[in-house]
């Protein structure tokens, strides 16, 4: 599989979540924190030295909920292990349901700030393996074991954020789509329409770049995130997908290899964007162009010169 955005893992707009797979977490036995209950489900956070959690930009675990204030407290080592303090904030800082200026940490303590809370794991605390596995089936997609479209939508929403205050750095979203996929379901069968998305999605995952995220969105539909992706970056990407996958021979038991094409459309943010929606609603967009242009090929945004930028072959 593919690393994940530099930014890691995440579960709710503009929050930073730690990897959590179980390949990253083999050797990780220090003393971490993760999030039990809240939006924020199953993240973690090692503590490999003080930690500020909050929702300031400045945090180093930020929760943006109106019920944290911007920096709500800290994890500080001391000799003598790891203590909670208490950064006077609005609602307060509560350890196993106790308000608290601060307090030692014991090994299993809850941690409550604002909506979420966190467990206290002390090195060595075997649990933490079975949070992370716990997290990564919420956060998976079951058929193709791509993200999902709910931990898609919390990315990109984290990823806008840093867009807002690095307006310098780019972001591109695509989303795409299995061409003429009822008809391989209505002649060969929904088993094979599950072999089509399974082996699609192991074509996506093989063919993005390191800090690009794709994800199963829903039915047929996939979308792939591009931090720090400019709109031709991201059709140059777009366009070695849809020709990876045009050329990969889509074998169904019981059925002849079958050839498969998607259509993609594109979008990438600009400052008049307010909301994921409306980087989604242009991506949407332009793969309807896509689509309506004879398939088989990857649609962008107007360029400079206010021609459609699109790439590809047209469809059967």
């Amino acid at each position: 599989m593919n690393s994940n955005s530099r930014f890691g893992d995440q579960t709710d707009p503009c929050t930073l979540l730690l990897p959590a797979s179980m390949a990253d977490t083999e050797g990780r036995d220090g003393a971490c924190m993760v999030v039990i209950r809240g939006d924020r489900l199953g993240a973690r956070v090692d503590l490999e030295g003080n930690v500020v959690i909050g929702r300031g930009i400045d945090a180093d675990f930020q929760i943006a909920s109106r019920s944290v204030s911007r920096s709500h407290c800290r994890i500080v080592v001391r000799e003598d292990g790891f203590w909670i303090e208490d950064l006077r904030s609005t609602n307060h800082t509560y350890v196993n349901d106790e308000m608290i200026d601060q307090c030692k940490l014991k090994d299993g303590d809850q941690v409550k700030i604002g909506k979420t809370v966190l467990k206290f794991l002390d090195a060595g605390n075997l649990e933490a393996g079975y949070l992370a596995e716990m997290r990564e089936h919420a956060v998976r997609d079951e058929l193709t074991g791509l993200y999902n479209r709910r931990h898609m939508m919390a990315l990109m929403d984290e990823e806008i954020t840093h867009v807002r205050n690095n307006p310098h750095e780019p972001l591109s979203l695509a989303i795409i789509d299995v061409d003429y996929f009822k008809k391989i379901n209505d002649e060969i069968g929904h088993l094979a329409g599950d072999a089509v998305l399974k082996q699609l999605a192991r074509v996506l995952d093989e063919e993005v770049r390191v800090d690009d995220t794709p994800a199963r969105i829903g039915g047929e539909e996939f979308a792939v995130v591009m931090p720090d992706t400019c709109l031709n970056g991201a059709l140059e990407v777009c366009e070695r997908l849809r020709a990876a996958v045009a050329e990969h021979p889509f074998d169904i038991d019981g059925a002849p290899s079958q050839r498969v094409t998607v259509s993609v459309g594109l979008a990438a943010w600009t400052e008049e964007m307010n909301t994921r929606s409306d980087l989604i609603r242009v991506a949407d967009h332009n793969l309807y162009q896509a689509k309506s242009g004879g398939r088989n090929r990857v649609c962008g945004p107007p360029g400079p010169d206010n021609r459609t930028h699109h790439a590809g072959t047209t469809g059967d």
